[in-house]
């Protein structure tokens, strides 16, 4: 199972209408196509982070990001900054 952790910095304002497309569409649609969202938190703000894992990453990540949903929406346009990268469980 491959985890990975995404920090955002949400441009101002955004905290409302980007928590509702996760809610809505990123978080169903993630889960639908076999992830695990192991958790999913407000640092500030504007700033999230969240963990997100599946045994395949790679190719679901290619299906989830050309599903015609997600398509339908652009997290990015509440966006400032993105991080992620894979991370390794200790515990």
């Amino acid at each position: 199972m491959r985890v990975q952790m995404r920090r955002y910095t949400l441009k101002e304002g955004a905290k409302e209408s980007f928590q509702k497309v996760f809610l809505e569409t990123i978080l169903p649609l993630r889960r639908a196509l076999g992830f695990q969202v192991l958790g999913a938190y407000w640092l500030s703000e504007r700033e999230f982070l969240w963990f997100v894992a599946h045994e395949d990453f790679e190719e679901a990540e290619k299906a989830y990001y050309e599903h015609p949903e997600r398509k339908k929406v652009d997290p990015r346009a509440y966006l400032e900054e993105i991080e992620t990268r894979f991370v390794e469980r200790l515990l």
